[in-house]
């Protein structure tokens, strides 16, 4: 049961790390203004990278749902599992509590204005929208369970 909920967190991962910002979800996700942003070539580039790691884990997943994965494979979920909470924390946590340059500040306004904000402000740091507590959170389940499945995995 464990795999099975494993393997459905990180399909959804990658679909949803990777395709969010080209939709619009008033709200919750307005891939417009990150596209304005940013460009289209800088979405395509950014794009490919967030499908291409999580494609490899969801694949992985998918091919050995059910069936014994070899150590190779629980490592890279792991590794992987680890890099997207680090990510989240360096691309959202430190900026919110220790601050960012006014670059990175006026980067995030312009892609995430109007999205619902449910944290605190502080000061003009940005701070992560309802949505990226959401992909924070199914990260950090994603990781627990990476973890306890790596613990449990045979070892041959």
């Amino acid at each position: 049961m464990l795999q099975t909920l494993f393997t459905i967190l990180l399909i959804l991962g990658f679909l949803v790390n990777g395709f969010h910002d080209w939709i619009d979800i008033p709200g919750w996700t307005h891939g417009r203004q990150v596209r304005a942003a940013i460009g289209v070539k800088k979405m395509v580039i950014g794009t490919a990278v967030n499908c291409l790691i999580p494609g490899i884990a969801a694949a992985f997943a998918i091919y050995y749902w059910q069936k014994p994965a070899p150590p190779g494979v629980w490592n890279y979920w792991l590794i992987y599992c680890s890099l997207v909470v680090m990510g989240a924390i360096s691309m959202w946590w430190i900026p919110y509590f220790r601050g960012t340059d006014q670059k990175t500040k006026d980067l995030y306004s312009k892609m995430y204005a109007g999205t619902l904000q449910v944290l605190p402000p502080h000061g003009d740091n940005p701070r992560p929208n309802v949505f990226h507590l959401f992909l924070h959170a199914l990260g950090a389940i994603t990781l627990v369970l990476a973890v306890v499945l790596w613990f449990a995995a045979p070892r041959s």
